[in-house]
């Protein structure tokens, strides 16, 4: 893969400042197991706008997000739906929205980051590759959002989660419980015309297999908090003690 120069600050996470794996939003989607005494350090980057003409890495990337997001919305799509297409991601990355989690060189995972309006801003697309799952990528990837919002300018951090009407869908919960333990809260919801792409995503709603709700989440940048708790993923709560956003979106 080709290397490029830096486009903004880096930031690289020491393996000292981590939390263990289970604080690790994407163990939604896979949990392997096991702790490695040592993780290897993640290095976040915002790719350079030229990486966008880079056809090995937007397939790479394409790939990964596509992979990623079939696990963690399963159940949601009419099978063979993909999350974003090769041009997409290549336009995403020529408008600088795009930023890679990197571990010994290799691309660990990515996600996408934007302002939407006015001092407001909003990731997505976050996903991290099966062989770097369990070591801090995804809550590494949301840091460095974060981070570059306030860099920005941005007061605020929002993220949307496409979450159905009737039953309660894992990875949905595990991620609502997780952003809302690092500040964030829900702001509202958005019905879905089945004509119309679901947030901002190429994905028309009447290839939903099921009534969906998108979710609204914000976070206030200038208020800095982080987990408070790590569960363990394997532990079963008691349903009243968690909140639904199945539910809450009915």
């Amino acid at each position: 893969m080709t290397a490029y120069p830096p486009s903004g600050v880096k930031r690289t996470v020491p393996a000292h400042e981590r939390n263990s794996a289970i604080s690790d939003p994407l163990l939604a989607i896979h949990f392997l197991g096991g702790f490695e005494m040592r993780p290897p350090e993640i290095e976040t980057d915002l790719l350079p706008v030229e990486a966008g003409a880079d056809r090995h890495l937007v397939g790479e990337l394409t790939a990964l997000i596509n992979d990623v997001h079939a696990v963690e919305e399963s159940g949601l799509w009419e099978e063979g739906t993909v999350r974003t297409t090769t041009g997409e991601v290549a336009g995403m990355i020529a408008a600088g929205e795009i930023a890679v989690a990197r571990v010994d060189g290799r691309v660990a995972g990515c996600v996408r980051v934007r302002r939407i309006s006015g001092e407001t801003g909003e990731f997505g697309m976050l996903a991290a590759s099966a062989d770097h799952r369990g070591i801090g990528v995804g809550r590494a990837l949301v840091t460095f959002a974060e981070d570059l919002g306030r860099r920005r300018g941005l007061t605020e951090m929002g993220v949307e989660l496409l979450v159905p009407w009737a039953w309660s869908h894992p990875s949905k919960d595990f991620l609502f419980d997780w952003y809302t333990r690092r500040g964030y809260r829900e702001v509202g919801s958005r019905e879905i015309a089945t004509d119309t792409p679901v947030a901002s995503r190429s994905r028309p709603a009447s290839r939903l297999a099921t009534p969906c709700d998108v979710l609204i989440l914000r976070k206030d940048l200038g208020k800095h908090r982080d987990l408070t708790e790590r569960p363990d993923p394997g532990e079963r709560r008691d349903p009243g003690e968690r909140r639904d956003p199945g539910r809450a979106c009915a």
